[in-house]
């Protein structure tokens, strides 16, 4: 394996329970090998921070980070973003889980051209559908991925979970997560980085799949979250004014 890893894996965990052991195995499964993964713990009150722990001392390419205090899953995102090694970034949830070529299909896909962000399929339990199918890669045009990242249920969508970004990009064009924001965070660092970006690249193949975890921040949003999460998508469009 090469001294510097090719693409760095943030996984935000906050009790998960028995959910984090899966999706850890699936990252530690991959078929791709030159890899780091940052398993940042957000003060779980549960076992799952001694699980990364643990995970962690398995293999070297895996880090341990335990925040003192509950932060926020964009919090954990940014530390990934800011200490990631690689040149790609992508974010797994720490109860999801990925297919073994998960990573080796991220990588593939910056070489298919100039991108900034590639692209793959995913399966959302909560819905009972797949969203993508077959393989081959596909360009996209920047107003087609804004409008697919607007778009609720594309195959695509506005999710950072089945995507990997340019951690150059990110970093020159300072695109981080909004850590005021307990929902729709990631909806609206995937249309940042979009309008920030050149080059994207999509694999409809299927190789993320979203667990649908009983208490999971999307099951247990107030209404005050619902609000803020329209307000963010308001901001959204706004943002389509710079394509």
């Amino acid at each position: 394996m090469a001294d510097t890893p090719m693409i760095t894996v943030v996984v935000p965990t906050y009790n998960l329970g028995d959910f984090f052991a899966d999706s850890v195995k699936s990252l530690m499964a991959q078929d791709y090998a030159n890899f780091e993964v940052f398993l940042i713990d957000d003060a779980s009150t549960d076992q799952t921070g001694e699980q990364v722990t643990a995970a962690a001392a398995k293999d070297p390419r895996f880090k341990a980070v335990r925040f003192p205090t509950h932060q926020g899953v964009s919090v954990a995102r940014n530390y990934g973003i800011d200490h990631a090694s690689g040149e790609f970034i992508t974010f797994v949830d720490g109860d999801d889980q990925v297919e073994p070529a998960f990573l080796s299909t991220l990588v593939a896909g910056f070489a298919q051209g100039p991108a900034d962000i590639v692209t793959v399929g995913y399966t959302w339990g909560h819905w009972f559908q797949s969203h993508g199918g077959g393989q081959g890669w596909q360009a996209v045009s920047k107003r087609a991925m804004f409008n697919a990242v607007r778009a609720r249920g594309d195959a695509i969508g506005g999710y950072v979970w089945n995507k990997a970004f340019r951690v150059s990009m990110l970093r020159e064009k300072h695109i981080r997560y909004d850590e005021s924001l307990a929902l729709a965070e990631d909806l609206l660092f995937t249309t940042e980085a979009v309008v920030a970006g050149d080059g994207f690249w999509f694999n409809p193949a299927v190789l993320y799949e979203k667990i649908n975890r009983p208490g999971s921040t999307i099951h247990s949003a107030t209404m005050a979250m619902r609000q803020k999460e329209q307000a963010v998508r308001r901001q959204m469009d706004a943002l389509g004014s710079k394509i």
